[in-house]
């Protein structure tokens, strides 16, 4: 008999059971657990994952993760916080998602920018190296008068340092020209550097002093350096409306400027402000409109106005030139006088405040100036000047003064200055100006000046406007003017224009009007009558033919009939390509008539290589497609021409610092051409050409038809192996497509079933650039 006791082996259990530790408590671990958790402050997903520590019942975080969330460091102890004893503020774990839920006062969450697009991003701007010829061939004859032909030019010399011109002219009497001058006139010699970095260019050689508005600019030989931001189109200048406020939960926000809706983003919880705004000029009303998840809008209308005349605030503008005043420009060659220095300034101080000085001097002159300019809240802008000048022992003054203001329906400006008699500048330093009665100089610039302006927008009634200009010289003269006007388009985007002038001084009254017809998209048409109290009453008829964009001809007739003289009659025919422009015509009346010509272009050395171009008068691109003549270019996505027997195209219509984009069509390449881009944005440099060149391999291709022993096409979808080239696949009737192909190759095949085969394909040299087909080849190998 067998007796089984499970007694004495449970008791053994039992007692190892003993040994063993307890099992984990799930309330102690609860109790002192450490978390990673997303943290979430006031709705807005930081982005962060911080630990966070349980201890009696609470959490606890580091002062550091908090701050890094955004919490500002003057509300947190340092160390470990407990979230409980946060001032104002409460906390919530949110287990299932794993994330931490803080919600603290709004005054803590730091301010938000929303940007709306992408802005004007900023851009490297690019030049190569080369030189330019830009030609104006002109000539006219006059009926028993005079006749004449000149040729004005500008050499051009530039690399990715600046650029060199110069310009000027070539003068030949032909006839009946006795006396008039002739021969080769220089006109400017510059140098320019410009660096984009910091908007600053420098220029030696001739150069114009910067100016502003109330100070006057000279021709000097010498050197100016200073601000230039258009060569920083990603820079906004002026200051821009700014619209804040605050979001409780996640909302959208779209904004509208003079009800154009120009944007629209997406808002996390807490303070934010709209920046990167669209171009805006004068006063208007932007319209903020926020929606909540529930689909709930507040409408909020923010007036403002922007000035452009103003700088942003701790902004700064200005320029300096030093050298030598330019005499007789024009005339003479090489004509310089004393040397004088100029100097501007301005800064912005607040954004409703720009301050600006001016200063010149001379041997004999000491001049100095300030102004400001100060935005008025929603009502303007007003601007006002003081200078003191002394030039020869003599004391002058001069005080400028204006205000503008401008709206989508509404401007309004005026604008005032008023001198002494011995005030002056460098303008009139060189000058031989006439002597007062104790010998002293008297200056040329008038004692006083006034004008005022105002245009009003009148919607489908058109635009009206009036101007008034009062000037007074010093010998008491005065010149006063009145003008009116009135335009309105009317059927057909055809456009009235009306406009009358005064001066109180005379009888009589100038009258004009003008019709603009257009005729299709290049013919228009328009009719004009003027009646002038000394010229008496005149009526003109035009017909014109706009010179096509891509080239081609255009043509202009003109007809008047004068009652104080003979009619006028004018006719011009022009041409142009992509190579240079040509026009001429006859003008005059019955007794006297003038014929002339034009021939205008530009020759272009770069790359080696020598181009003919329309006038350049920005930058331009040369477009490189390796040597593969025939191909279309287009740029800005409209077709421009095709590149030469040697793979080139000139683009002459470049402007500087906007990065344009030059592309090929790759429908016009060899099939056994292989091209790693097709387009490229870029931004040239002023008065400077790049290469923009797209590199291009050549390599054979082949259509090869394989066939397996019994003349069978062999099946879809079977692979095909070269050595160093990536698997190829079988198409229907045992077609297949082959890149990078030799002379000798070698073709292992593996059919679907897993079969082998081996063809070979040896080709001659290539007959053309065109896609060969070879076979069929048989494929040996293949187990029956």
């Amino acid at each position: 008999m067998m007796v089984l006791c499970f007694c004495s082996a449970t008791g053994r259990a039992q007692q190892d059971d003993d040994l063993l530790p307890p099992p984990p408590d799930a309330q102690a671990i609860n109790q002192q657990g450490v978390y990673h958790l997303a943290l979430v402050v006031n709705h807005y997903e930081t982005g962060l994952v911080i630990p966070v520590q349980r201890r009696d019942g609470g959490l606890w975080a580091s002062s550091a993760d908090l701050q890094r969330g955004g919490i500002p460091v003057d509300k947190l102890p340092q160390g470990d916080i407990a979230l409980a004893s946060l001032p104002e503020s409460e906390y919530r774990y949110d287990s299932v998602n794993q994330k931490l839920l803080l919600t603290v006062p709004k005054e803590w969450v730091p301010e938000r920018e929303v940007t709306f697009g992408n802005g004007n991003p900023r851009v490297v701007a690019r030049s190569g190296q080369g030189a330019l010829l830009n030609y104006d061939f002109y000539a006219n004859s006059t009926e028993g008068g005079t006749r004449q032909a000149s040729v004005w030019h500008e050499l051009r010399f530039f690399n990715d340092t600046g650029s060199l011109s110069s310009t000027g002219t070539v003068r030949q009497n032909l006839g009946g020209a006795d006396g008039q001058p002739q021969g080769y006139t220089r006109y400017d010699t510059t140098y320019s550097i410009n660096q984009e970095s910091s908007a600053i260019t420098w220029s030696l050689g001739d150069v114009i002093s910067d100016g502003l508005s109330w100070s006057n600019s000279v021709r000097v030989g010498g050197i100016t350096v200073g601000r230039d931001f258009s060569l920083r189109p990603d820079l906004v200048t002026w200051p821009v409306p700014v619209f804040s406020g605050e979001a409780a939960v996640p909302t959208s926000v779209d904004l509208f400027i003079n009800g154009y809706r120009t944007g629209s983003s997406q808002l996390e919880p807490g303070p934010f402000t709209l920046t990167n705004l669209p171009y805006v000029n004068g006063a208007g009303d932007a319209v903020v409109v926020t929606t909540d998840a529930l689909g709930r809008q507040v409408s909020t209308t923010l007036p403002f106005y922007v000035a452009s005349e103003l700088l942003q605030a701790g902004l700064n503008d200005g320029a300096l030139t030093l050298g030598a005043l330019r005499r007789n420009y024009g005339i003479k060659n090489f004509d310089y006088g004393p040397a004088v220095g100029s100097a501007s300034w301005r800064h912005g101080v607040t954004d409703y405040w720009t301050a600006e000085t001016h200063l010149e001097g001379a041997e004999s002159l000491a001049l100095g100036g300030v102004g400001s300019l100060v935005k008025l809240g929603q009502f303007g802008v007003a601007n006002g000047a003081w200078t003191h000048s002394r030039v020869r022992g003599r004391a002058g003054e001069q005080i400028n003064w204006g205000y503008q203001y401008s709206a989508s329906r509404f401007n309004l400006a005026t604008q005032h200055t008023r001198r002494s008699q011995y005030f002056s500048n460098l303008a009139l330093y060189d000058l031989p100006a006439p002597v007062a009665e104790d010998n002293q100089p008297v200056a040329s610039l008038s004692r006083s000046s006034a004008q005022y302006s105002l245009s009003y927008n009148m919607g489908e009634f058109g635009n009206l406007g009036a101007a008034w200009l009062d000037i007074e010289s010093f010998d008491d003269k005065h010149t006063r003017l009145v003008n009116l006007f009135w335009s309105k388009n009317i059927w057909a985007n055809s456009s009235l224009y009306l406009s009358a002038s005064h001066d109180p001084a005379r009888d009589g009254w100038s009258m004009a009007m003008s019709l603009q017809i257009p005729l299709g998209r290049l013919h228009s048409a328009a009719v004009s009558v003027e009646s002038t109290p000394d010229g008496g009453s005149t009526q003109r008829v035009n017909y014109n033919r706009a010179m096509p964009s891509d080239g081609g001809f255009s043509y202009n007739l003109a007809y008047a009939r004068q009652s104080r003289d003979p009619d006028y009659q004018q006719a011009t025919l022009g041409w142009r390509n992509n190579k240079l422009e040509a026009q001429g015509g006859v003008y005059g009346d019955r007794e006297s008539y003038t014929s002339w010509g034009e021939l205008r272009g530009a020759l272009v050395m770069m790359d080696n290589k020598l181009f003919a171009a329309n006038q350049i008068n920005d930058a331009f691109a040369v477009i490189s497609t390796d040597g593969q003549p025939d191909i279309t270019v287009n740029f800005e996505n409209q077709p421009v021409g095709k590149t030469d027997n040697d793979g080139y195209l000139l683009i002459s219509g470049v402007t500087a610092y906007y990065p344009a984009n030059y592309s090929i069509d790759t429908l016009d390449l060899p099939a056994d051409t292989r091209i790693k881009e097709t387009d490229r944005r870029l931004a040239l440099r002023r008065n400077s050409g790049y290469l923009v060149e797209f590199p291009m391999e050549q390599e054979r291709v082949v259509n090869v038809i394989l066939h397996d022993e019994n003349n069978a096409a062999i099946p879809v979808s079977s692979q095909i192996l070269r050595r160093g080239q990536p698997p190829t696949l079988v198409g229907y009737d045992g077609l297949a497509f082959l890149e990078s192909v030799g002379e000798y190759n070698v073709l292992d095949v593996t059919l679907p079933d897993g079969r082998q085969c081996r063809a070979t394909l040896v080709l001659d040299k290539p007959r053309s650039h065109r896609l060969e087909t070879e076979g069929p080849i048989i494929c040996k190998g293949l187990a029956p």
